[in-house]
């Protein structure tokens, strides 16, 4: 009818929906994290600061302004976004760390369709010497958590050591704000290779090639998309997907992205344990 017809016309000036048959528009998916699924860190130097608590985990929400640390080696959060991040042509999604020169604390990118099969995104060290597949090492939690104390940890290679405390942080290392309050956490994965030396001057943490999140890759200053914003970030496709025994798995989409420190690893100079940072993420399935 003419009257309807102009009725919807003149709506859609004032940028109202007008449509009888479907109902509102569906709004727009966004491209940032919507939802921390779980966030359980190692012990480490930042945890229980700003950097290493559930309000830090939070804080990746929703853009990359915020961050959180992850601890020592396994510890991990898992994020999703609030659609499907499907397998385009390229890049599919970044991670933003705080990684720059000098200063790459590598973790392992792992990636679920359904919250229940998790499938690694292949990188350039996952087979190099040095690597170590089906890794695990056990914290104990220390006899007073009040202040800050070295946390010790035995390994799956009959190895022992400890976190030890940096000067520059005296609260407790243990995630005391964990709901199960263990007295062990036990962590498993790929382990990569140290990457840190001394330069003359002072400890660097070199970069690997690809494929980790908070890694100073030759990528990094580059964007992905035609999106701006993904600059500053590592880059990931779902065609690097494996699964545990390192073949690989054809994925179309995924739901979650889980991010864990892949080194056991103390560096010196006052540096302490490497421990991967997470910064937000982005996915470039958002719009399609």
């Amino acid at each position: 009818m003419k009257n309807k017809a102009f009725a919807c016309a003149l709506a859609a000036l004032f940028a109202t929906a007008c449509n009888t048959e479907h109902g509102p528009e569906k709004p727009g998916n966004s491209k940032w994290i919507s939802r921390i699924v779980e966030y359980r860190p190692a012990p480490g130097q930042f945890v229980n600061t700003y950097l290493g608590s559930i309000d830090a985990a939070r804080g990746v929400v929703g853009g990359k302004s915020g961050c959180v640390s992850l601890g020592g080696f396994g510890g991990y959060i898992v994020f999703e976004f609030d659609h499907e991040v499907r397998n385009i042509d390229g890049t599919d999604f970044v991670i933003f760390g705080n990684a720059f020169d000098g200063n790459s604390e590598p973790g392992i990118v792992e990636v679920s369709p359904d919250g229940r099969s998790w499938y690694r995104l292949k990188g350039s060290e996952d087979d190099a010497d040095g690597t170590v597949r089906d890794y695990t090492i056990a914290y104990v939690r220390p006899e007073q958590t009040s202040t800050a104390e070295a946390v010790a940890w035995t390994d799956s290679r009959n190895r022992s050591g400890r976190i030890e405390t940096v000067s520059a942080h005296r609260q407790c290392y243990w995630p005391l704000f964990l709901a199960d309050a263990p007295e062990t956490l036990i962590f498993r994965g790929l382990l990569l290779p140290g990457n840190s030396s001394w330069n003359g001057e002072r400890f660097v943490q070199a970069a690997f090639a690809h494929g980790y999140a908070d890694n100073w890759s030759a990528d990094y200053n580059e964007t992905a998309g035609d999106d701006p914003d993904t600059r500053g970030s590592n880059k990931f496709d779902l065609d690097n997907a494996v699964d545990s025994d390192g073949n690989p798995v054809a994925l179309t989409a995924i739901r979650q992205v889980k991010v864990y420190t892949a080194m056991n690893q103390w560096v010196g100079g006052g540096i302490g344990e490497t421990s991967t940072e997470i910064c937000g993420a982005l996915s470039l399935s958002a719009s399609l």
